[in-house]
């Protein structure tokens, strides 16, 4: 389930500059960061014609004619948001945040902004912060469906089980459709319960599907997810008719990726991700896959393009992408305690199956038992099926 980047105060012309160049973000109150390498890649920018670029422009235009209208600022910020979470860009995530800053401090605004700004810190890896506003939209409106369905993923992904799970149940009580019952589903499946949770939102999608596109391919991906944890060759045609749903969905076309290369099938990443190297996540499994099907050129390409943009990444103040730079250290450049330091980093953030696969694949290669032990208690404790991560716990343990 489950997304640094902070604007400083800019000015409302200046952030439609920003938006309209493709400008970065610099963490709040740090100075810029300079290049000293020509061949660093700082950006990759969304073409002007792109129809999302172009209403962001014209809401930003519009909020620049009356910059003190919250409405038109939270329409605004919310379609950067969004951009920024489907093109997997944390540009935008700061613009949105740039957006809302003259209600950024506030300690108590209006409930639509709060559950914004919560996603914004969501988007930006600053959790607790995004907990605490979230549970206090809750206690003002108990029945808020957005603020318990962030709430469970910021839960579920932090590793706290039983509060994404209350989350869910509260969310079915209040609007007992397609949304809650995944909710409910991605949580069970790696609580102990993988097999019902299956069951139950197979049906799901199947009986009542979601005319929404984005909420459908949500569905369906957890569902291939749990069919892949548990070995189960059915996640296959999941994948297929999530993407089918929304076929630009980055995490989807991420988790298939991962599936197709756990499979041997590199052929089909590529052709799956053609032309999607913008985005960071998908150019690592390109150059996964350029590796796997013996063209060592094209991966050591791909592999350099990813160290400058991780180098750029850090450069801005990011660390969203520890966890796939942990598997960039260790498949790629076969540097296992760098692979391991990104993982243990990752691993204080966000405790997720693939989390927990990519930090054990690290501590198996360094020989490191007490990460070793860290991550098969956290298995176990979890009750979580998944064949992957059992077989990796067995390989050390012989």
């Amino acid at each position: 389930m489950g997304f640094a980047v902070i604007r400083p105060h800019a000015t409302l012309s200046a952030l439609i500059a920003l938006v309209a160049v493709g400008a970065l973000s610099s963490p709040a109150g740090a100075a810029p960061t300079i290049p000293t390498d020509d061949n660093l890649v700082l950006q990759r920018v969304l073409p002007n014609a792109d129809p999302r670029i172009r209403a962001i422009r014209d809401k930003a235009a519009a909020l620049a004619q009356h910059p003190g209208d919250a409405d038109l600022a939270l329409d605004l910020a919310s379609h950067q948001l969004s951009v920024g979470v489907a093109e997997a860009d944390p540009r935008f995530v700061g613009y949105a945040q740039g957006t809302l800053s003259p209600w950024w401090r506030e300690p108590e605004p209006p409930v639509p902004l709060r559950v914004l700004r919560a996603r914004i810190l969501q988007a930006q890896h600053d959790f607790a912060a995004a907990r605490r506003d979230l549970e206090a939209v809750l206690t003002i409106d108990p029945n808020h469906v957005d603020a318990h369905l962030v709430l469970a993923g910021i839960s579920e992904t932090t590793g706290d089980l039983a509060t994404a799970r209350t989350a869910c149940d509260d969310l079915a009580r209040i609007r007992p459709t397609l949304a809650a019952t995944a909710c409910a589903a991605s949580v069970d499946s790696v609580s102990g319960h993988a097999a019902q949770a299956y069951d139950t939102l197979e049906i799901a999608t199947a009986r009542a599907p979601s005319r929404d596109p984005t909420l459908q391919c949500w569905a369906l991906t957890i569902l291939a997810e749990i069919a892949e944890r548990r070995g189960d060759p059915a996640a296959d045609g999941h994948f297929k008719d999530a993407l089918a749903a929304s076929p630009a969905d980055v995490y989807t076309l991420t988790a298939y990726a991962d599936y197709l290369l756990e499979q041997k099938r590199p052929g089909e990443v590529t052709a799956l991700l053609a032309g999607k190297n913008r985005i960071d996540a998908l150019l690592l499994r390109l150059a996964l896959a350029a590796r796997d099907s013996g063209d060592p050129r094209a991966a050591a390409a791909y592999g350099e393009e990813l160290a400058a943009r991780y180098a750029a990444a850090r450069a801005r103040g990011e660390q969203l992408h520890l966890r796939d730079e942990s598997r960039f250290e260790l498949e790629l450049r076969h540097q296992p305690g760098r692979a391991l330091e990104l993982a243990k980093q990752n691993w204080e953030v966000q405790r997720t199956p693939i989390d927990a696969r990519t930090y054990l694949a690290a501590a198996l290669a360094t020989k490191d038992a007490a990460a070793i032990k860290l991550v098969a208690d956290w298995v176990a404790g979890t009750g979580l099926e998944d064949r992957r991560l059992h077989e990796m716990i067995a390989k050390a343990t012989l």
